[in-house]
């Protein structure tokens, strides 16, 4: 019998622990299912645990259901930084960082009727207290491409950084995943400042050496070897120049010696040629004054009367002579080669004493006017020869 009651009681015993632990389960499922959960992102909806200083960043609450799908609330009061902001609708609410002077850990709570109240912490960071640290080569070649790493102050790569050349907005890039960023070096600047900005940093700059090329005659004119070509070159004018100045003088002279000696040679042709003219003029006198016959008496017995006719020669014209050399020279030949009707005994030094030494006549007053008027002074001659051959023979 009290085995049976002992049973019983037992039985009971289970029921009730059994009633219990259901309620519980109950309570803690439901307690579940009104949970509410924060949900921060920042702009691009990546989810997040700090921000920067004066950043926005999103919030959203929401709840899981049995099998663990989230489900968005609205309606939900959420209080930040002493600030309460209600998620409408839009089942989000966008929060703006606070300034602070130094990191600093922030609440956001999360609250529902009907739903267990939830809160969640996130770092405000202060700007000062993340840097950007340039490093880069001292001195880069102009017109080259260098590159340029960004670093934090832990000595992390800086991702996604604008870097650029102050004063050139063109030239800029953005650092890769590696903190890395590609630059072009100018050309007419011999130092230029590098500059990297990203928000929340603080940016940082640093100035490098920029080598600029020079060009060729640039590179020659500091070449040790320029003053020496310079030297070498005024020495080959300077040269040529005594050179000209000596051919000048030289021909100088020569032209001047040249006019002298056709001078010279000029006025002794214009001493040969007056004695000549005078001679001309002299025996066109002569044969002017003469207005009759002339007879020539012979120491013979036979006599030979001869009418003459007097004429006048035509004068000869003296043709001044030009300075130059060449012009004497044609006056001077083209005298030499006139013909004359006596030059068949040319080369004799008295005309008059030839022509007595054949005819055997001497006439002293006559001079040589006795064989004038006549057409052929040869052919005269000739005839007093065969008469004084005939008289001879008789």
């Amino acid at each position: 019998m009290r085995s049976g009651i002992s049973a019983y009681k037992n039985y009971l015993f289970i029921l009730f622990f059994l009633s219990i632990l259901s309620n519980v389960l109950i309570t803690v499922s439901s307690a579940q299912d009104n949970q509410l959960y924060l949900y921060i992102t920042d702009n691009d909806g990546y989810p997040i645990e700090e921000v920067e200083e004066e950043q926005y960043f999103t919030v959203s609450v929401y709840t899981l259901n049995e099998i663990q799908v989230p489900t968005w609330e609205t309606n939900v009061a959420l209080k930040f930084n002493d600030i309460s902001f209600i998620i409408d609708e839009s089942a989000e609410v966008v929060i703006q960082a606070p300034v602070v002077n130094f990191d600093k850990i922030f609440y956001i709570t999360a609250s529902k009727e009907g739903f267990n109240s939830t809160n969640k912490t996130i770092i405000i960071l202060n700007n000062l207290s993340k840097k950007l640290d340039i490093s880069t080569v001292d001195v880069v070649d102009g017109g080259k491409l260098f590159s340029v790493y960004v670093y934090d102050e832990k000595g992390e790569p800086v991702p996604n950084a604008i870097v650029g050349i102050s004063s050139i907005l063109e030239e800029s890039d953005e650092t890769d995943d590696a903190g890395r960023a590609w630059l072009t070096a100018p050309e007419n600047k011999d130092t230029i400042m590098i500059i990297a900005q990203k928000n929340g940093y603080v940016s940082d700059n640093i100035i490098i050496k920029v080598n600029i090329p020079q060009h060729w005659w640039e590179t020659f004119i500091k070449s040790q070897y320029f003053p020496i070509i310079i030297a070498f070159i005024f020495l080959i004018l300077a040269i040529i120049f005594v050179n000209q100045r000596q051919k000048k003088s030289i021909f100088a002279r020569a032209k001047e010696i040249s006019d002298n000696k056709t001078i010279e040679k000029f006025n002794k042709n214009e001493k040969s040629v007056t004695p000549i003219s005078n001679k001309i003029n002299e025996k066109t006198s002569s044969y002017s004054s003469l207005t009759g016959p002339v007879r020539i008496k012979s120491n013979q017995d036979s006599k030979v009367e001869e009418i003459r006719i007097s004429r006048y020669r035509k004068d000869k014209e003296i043709v001044p002579v030009d300075e130059k050399k060449d012009e004497t020279e044609k006056i001077i030949n083209r005298k030499k080669k006139q013909k004359h009707d006596y030059d068949w005994f040319e080369g004799k030094d008295h005309i008059r004493y030839e022509i007595d030494k054949i005819t055997g006549e001497i006439d002293e007053k006559g001079m040589d006017k006795w064989y004038e008027g006549v057409d052929g002074l040869k052919e005269k001659i000739n005839e007093k020869v065969k008469n004084k051959d005939k008289k001879k023979n008789s």
